[in-house]
């Protein structure tokens, strides 16, 4: 049973991507943040075929994403609780 299940009334959605293409400069070993906002990881080619090499590029690139995306989250909540006092 998911801790999730029960809960009732209003609801987030939380959506994480995978895309995954060929390119052909040299890789970046470490998350970085695209123009768009996105977080990428770029793998040697001869990891291409290596689950935990794959899996370890994309829990990396993931977690400053969920950290960003968790704070941007946090701020808006908190914003939105100050302006209800002050309505109140």
């Amino acid at each position: 049973m998911s801790f999730l299940e029960g809960m009732m009334g209003t609801r987030i959605k939380i959506k994480v991507e995978f895309e995954e293409y060929e390119v052909s400069n040299e890789s970046v070993t470490a998350p970085s943040k695209e123009d768009d906002g996105s977080f990428v990881i770029e793998l040697p080619a001869a990891f291409e075929g290596d689950i935990d090499m794959c899996e370890q590029a994309v829990l990396a690139a993931n977690y400053p994403a969920i950290r960003e995306a968790i704070s941007r989250h946090l701020e808006r909540i908190s914003k939105k609780k100050q302006k209800s006092e002050t309505e109140s």
